[in-house]
């Protein structure tokens, strides 16, 4: 009785966990050395985080019942200014400390960009009354001509050594870098959630903007704020996803943007607002790069082979959010959420 009450109350959670088995059941049955190697996982915890620190950003917007499309090109954009800021300021007589003081001002550059878009993003959404999907999806067009005209297209350079041999070290002989970074990104979130009033006036907003506006919420700032903090960790992702390629271009992560909605709905972080754990969020990344790395274990297959089953699991999933909510888990999308007065 009590397993059955907690399958009824953690639906999602348990969702994760069967398809979390059934993956790793299929993998070890067709790929079990390959897939157990040291090698294979050491791959996944380096590949993740640099797109689970983005859905967790993502995932403050979906609670709040809003939607980012904007956040890869705004990082894009944001690491594009960085990594020429680094070029022309590091020279080759520098030493170590130099460089990291170079690096943490591009740091602040792109936290700077981030954090601006968020306002934009926020303004647009909160005061215009722009819905969400639509205004974020203008600012995309926006941060993509910008980073495109700015680059003439190509690949921007000159990023220093020191910052690719930092996001490529094992911190404690085991633990990789980015992963660490997306330890702290997770733990703060969960402590954000669940132990700040933002937190608990984030799920009030996504549940009900008018409720929350009677109840004393500036919901303007609330929301303003929300894209904020959303696109400053969807930047952190970014500099992680810049360590790791060495370089900055327009259209980096693109196929980012439908692989982290995936992972939310898959989470039960419905983008109608106002639910999501973010323990699921973790199993949902996980589960998400177990996939792309099994399907890379086959040499038949490739990268384009992962997104054929993304999205059809992103349809079965829709259907069954569909079917367990009563309605659309996007039907709230396409509509402004303005409290009447």
């Amino acid at each position: 009785m009590k397993i059955k009450e907690y399958f009824k109350k953690n639906q999602y959670t348990s969702i994760l966990l069967v398809l979390m088995a059934i993956v790793l059941v299929f993998f070890t049955a067709t790929k079990g050395n390959t897939l157990w190697s040291v090698g294979t996982w050491k791959g996944i915890f380096m590949q993740f985080p640099e797109y689970g620190v983005m859905t967790i950003g993502v995932m403050f917007c979906f609670i709040a019942g809003c939607i980012d499309m904007s956040f890869v090109m705004l990082g894009n954009f944001a690491c594009i200014l960085g990594v020429k800021f680094m070029a022309a300021m590091v020279t080759e007589d520098m030493s170590n400390g130099q460089v990291a003081l170079v690096i943490l001002g591009a740091f602040v550059i792109i936290i700077l960009v981030g954090a601006v878009g968020g306002v934009i993003n926020g303004v647009l959404v909160s005061k215009l009354g722009i819905p969400p999907v639509m205004a974020t999806i203008a600012m995309q067009m926006v941060w993509l001509g910008l980073s495109t005209g700015l680059t003439q297209g190509y690949t921007v350079s000159g990023v220093p050594n020191l910052y690719i041999e930092v996001g490529h070290k094992m911190i404690f002989g085991f633990i990789p870098f980015p992963m660490l970074v997306f330890l702290i990104c997770f733990a703060v979130a969960a402590f954000i959630l669940k132990y700040t009033t933002y937190g608990e006036k984030l799920y009030m907003l996504g549940t009900n903007r008018k409720a929350a506006k009677f109840s004393a919420i500036n919901t303007d700032r609330m929301i303003i704020g929300t894209f904020v903090l959303c696109d400053v960790f969807c930047c952190i992702g970014s500099m992680l996803m810049l360590s790791t390629l060495g370089s900055a271009k327009a259209d980096y992560g693109e196929s980012y943007v439908m692989r982290i909605i995936l992972i939310l709905v898959l989470a039960g972080v419905l983008p109608d607002g106002g639910m999501g754990k973010i323990i699921n969020v973790l199993l949902s990344v996980i589960v998400i790069q177990i996939i792309a790395s099994g399907v890379n274990m086959f040499s038949n297959l490739n990268p384009y082979h992962a997104s054929l089953i993304w999205g059809g699991l992103l349809i079965l999933v829709l259907i069954f959010s569909t079917r367990m909510n009563g309605e659309s888990t996007f039907s709230k999308l396409l509509k402004p959420k303005k409290a009447k007065n």
